[in-house]
């Protein structure tokens, strides 16, 4: 009678969470993509086999009660000597081989660590956890690739910035060690390293375990191994520091200070500069001019008519348009390739952010610069237009107060425009047009350079 209880690795009151940890870490091991042995086939087949039974709880039940029944037909029966040595045809209880997935080294350091990298700009922020089954040395160098990343991307959102702080203690430790998850990896591990007559190794792996969990069975263990475990001369500290063979604290300390000197230096060098540009715009002295006598006031359209031209003042005249409301949203202006228009039409929809103000969109050929169309957009809403098929070019231009089509949005107005060109085309029964987000997103494949207010 099979025991899938002993397959797994866990005792029969063992939770459906715990049967479910326990097949994942031993499947992940046996795989014939990782484990090259032979029976590797063989024993992913009987874990599968076993969590399929003890995962539905009426086959766990019938499994339990076939186990119940075998053992009691077993007590009852007298111990016959056997002369033929016993032949095991099931794996061992943790016959998967565990390595690092970095190195693929085998000792007693691995364990099961979640290392995590925060992003954040402004409003965003993300957190990105990776767990790995790594050695002592590739987990100091995992977490320290993910607290620089942290370091450098993590403190520029409103959120991330409490994230990072988390991050950047849990990295120093080694990464976030799950107490269940390593508890059965040191468990499997230890019988590993026993098999490849690894002593020492593997007495170490079960001192980890028990100290996680101080059972008895493991103390057994422990106990047996003892007078097998003869340990090694301990490597000098700087050697050790040297190979990453210390505790993750001793790097993340000096490299947390060299981040902060950078950040600090950084900070510096912008404050310098933006100085700099500070005192470079600083007023001018003022110029003296010598006393002339005073005559008689000349008349007042001649007194309009002149300027004073002293040096160092730049004469600029004043934008003294009055506000117009706001247009409804569409059409300003339609050329008659537009309003004549009786063939084929490509849709085109535009979506902006109310935080960039209202927009004027113009429609050009693209090949001869000809005058389309012109269009009014509302702050934080949608255009839905039909253009005739062809290729255009889109200008924008945006601002807050609205001073009529001729000057837009004032002195103020900003000018950009699409830097591709805009297709709208037929294939097959239906025509193909754009839809332009006038959103900076992450990824973003719509480019909108600023351009001179002449080149509208």
């Amino acid at each position: 009678m099979k025991d899938y209880y002993k397959v797994l690795g866990v005792p029969r009151t063992a939770t459906a969470e715990q049967i479910k940890q326990a097949y994942r870490y031993l499947v992940k091991g046996c795989h014939p993509d990782v484990n090259k042995s032979p029976q590797a086939a063989e024993w992913t087949r009987q874990l599968n086999e076993a969590y399929t039974i003890l995962s539905d709880l009426q086959s766990r039940a019938s499994h339990d009660r076939e186990l119940q029944a075998a053992e009691s037909k077993q007590t009852q029966r007298e111990p016959r000597p056997s002369t033929k040595p016993e032949t095991r045809t099931e794996p061992p209880k943790a016959e998967p081989t565990f390595c690092c997935e970095s190195c693929k080294g085998i000792n007693s350091s691995l364990r099961v660590s979640t290392t995590w990298r925060v992003y954040g700009f402004f409003s965003m922020s993300q957190k990105s956890p990776k767990t790995k089954i790594l050695c002592g040395r590739c987990r100091v160098k995992e977490s320290l690739a993910a607290s620089a990343t942290t370091m450098f991307l993590g403190w520029w959102g409103y959120v991330a910035f409490v994230w990072t702080l988390k991050a950047l203690y849990t990295n120093a430790h080694g990464g976030e060690q799950h107490r269940e998850n390593n508890l059965m990896l040191l468990n499997a591990l230890g019988y590993q390293l026993f098999k490849a007559k690894r002593h020492e190794e593997a007495y170490r792996a079960l001192s980890a375990s028990f100290e996680l969990s101080p059972t008895p069975k493991t103390r057994e263990a422990l106990d047996s191994l003892k007078p097998l475990f003869h340990p090694s001369q301990e490597k000098p500290f700087w050697e050790r520091l040297g190979d990453f063979d210390l505790h993750p604290g001793y790097y993340h300390g000096p490299a947390g200070v060299v981040a902060l000197c950078l950040l600090l230096l950084g900070f510096a060098v912008l404050k310098a500069n933006s100085t700099s540009d500070t005192a470079s715009t600083a007023p001018r002295p003022a110029v003296s001019y010598s006393q002339q006598p005073v005559q008689a006031s000349p008349p007042a359209q001649e007194v309009s008519d002149r300027r004073d031209v002293r040096p160092g003042i730049d004469f600029k005249p004043v934008f003294s348009v009055p506000e117009e409301p706001l247009p409804n949203q569409g059409v300003l202006t339609l050329s008659d390739r537009v309003l004549f228009n009786k063939s084929t039409t490509a849709p085109l929809e535009v979506t902006t952010r109310s935080s960039d103000g209202h927009y004027v969109m113009k429609v050009q050929d693209w090949d001869t610069g000809e005058f389309v169309a012109k269009y009014f957009i509302r702050r934080g809403s949608t255009l839905s237009i039909e253009l005739p098929l062809g290729a255009y070019k889109l200008k924008f231009a945006s601002g807050d107060t609205w001073y009529g089509a001729e000057h837009l949005f004032g002195p103020t107005t900003s000018y950009s425009f699409v830097d591709e060109k805009m297709v709208f085309y037929q294939s097959g029964d239906s025509a193909r047009g754009h839809r332009l987000d006038l959103i900076p997103q992450v990824g973003g494949n719509l480019k909108t350079p600023r351009m001179d207010a002449a080149d509208w």
